[in-house]
């Protein structure tokens, strides 16, 4: 089942643009980070990954849940065989994959090299997981954009906070707080191609992002089945 909806979910996405203009914005971001030397590579890369599979799918998972409720394809779930459950993986498994291209796409023509790229293929999958989750379970109770930019500016100024952390501009321990948010144990798999990072960091990094991808689901599943399956307001 999960198989038939993601070539459904494909195919419509493909045919909306939604998903090419996706990709495109990976090779955009790719391209403008020719411009920049290569010694502003290690702090401007990590940045543009997690916009790309982070921030921007955020939003775009969250557009397509508005179009889809407004075609009421989404209230067909209630009753439909199929499984509002699947409906959540297939959607996120998408959004990952295609996370993903952008990244290889920013990694191969943003840095002209391949090195690191294993770490950043798996952080990018991570981290994609679980913000398409949070975005299928913020959205799920909005009905269009202006609604949603809010949480769209909340989730991007908290996320980018861990990078003014890492780099020493937030000193202090109250900080330490920082940790906990899902973009902090990304930046360790995006900063593997350009400096020292240790197995353990990025295996407790791995775990981590995996424990919030069980976190967002659990949001995904019952705020996506209230608000956007049972349609309560």
């Amino acid at each position: 089942m999960i198989g038939n909806i993601i070539r459904t979910n494909l195919v419509i996405g493909v045919r909306s643009y939604v998903y090419p203009i996706y990709v495109l914005i990976g090779l955009a971001y790719g391209l403008m980070l020719m411009v920049f030397p290569d010694q502003y590579l290690s702090t401007m890369v990590p940045i543009f990954l997690l916009f790309e599979p982070g921030l921007v799918g955020f939003m775009f998972v969250g557009t397509e849940i508005f179009a889809e409720k407004k075609d009421g394809a989404i209230g067909a779930l209630a009753v439909t065989p199929i499984d509002w459950r699947s409906y959540i993986i297939a959607k996120t498994l998408i959004m990952s994959l295609l996370s993903v291209i952008g990244a290889v796409l920013i990694m191969v023509i943003g840095t002209r090299s391949l090195k690191g790229l294993p770490y950043v293929i798996i952080g990018v999958f991570l981290v994609s997981i679980v913000y398409t989750l949070l975005g299928i379970g913020i959205s799920a109770k909005y009905h269009d954009l202006d609604d949603y930019f809010i949480p769209i500016i909340g989730v991007m100024v908290v996320s980018l906070l861990p990078f003014a952390h890492y780099h020493g501009y937030l000193a202090g321990g109250i900080w330490r707080v920082l940790y906990l948010i899902p973009s902090y144990p990304a930046l360790y798999f995006f900063k593997a191609p350009f400096e020292e990072i240790s197995r353990d960091t990025l295996m407790l990094s791995g775990v981590g992002l995996i424990i919030w991808s069980g976190v967002a689901y659990c949001l995904a599943r019952i705020r996506f089945y209230k608000y956007a399956v049972e349609g309560v307001r």
